[in-house]
């Protein structure tokens, strides 16, 4: 059954195959650039890890300039600030007659959600060679 009528219809056949497939590929592709674009426009908050743990030592001070006084040392001094996540800073203090820390400050809440306490490192013996 190889004749000419069949040649012209898987011809057919094929070209329809590929037609269809590369409006599926169009259709596609558009409505990737539309999520991406819906995406992008419209950004979701990003979940912050351990908001729900207890907030360190803070304490808000009366008045309505929203002063924020943190429950550390007298002459504790920032050596460094940092933005790790959306709406969390992290604040690198050193001195105050304790080790270096890092505190995790959540901006929108008004409150620490971490602290990372570097203590001095144990000195070990090396035995000579």
């Amino acid at each position: 059954m190889s004749g000419p009528g069949t040649s012209v219809a898987a011809s057919r056949g094929l070209l329809a195959a590929v037609i269809g497939m590369g409006v599926l590929l169009a259709v596609g592709s558009l409505v990737l650039v539309g999520v991406l674009v819906h995406r992008i426009s419209h950004p979701k908050p990003a979940a912050i890890a351990g908001l729900d743990a207890e907030p360190a030592a803070l304490a808000v001070a009366a008045g309505n300039g929203g002063e924020l006084v943190l429950g550390e040392p007298a002459g504790t001094h920032v050596s460094g600030m940092t933005r790790e996540r959306e709406g969390v800073l992290a604040v690198a203090l050193t001195g105050g007659g304790g080790p270096d820390r890092v505190l995790l400050w959540d901006v929108q809440n008004r409150r620490i959600v971490g602290r990372l306490v570097m203590s001095p490192a144990v000195a070990q013996a090396v035995p000579a060679p």
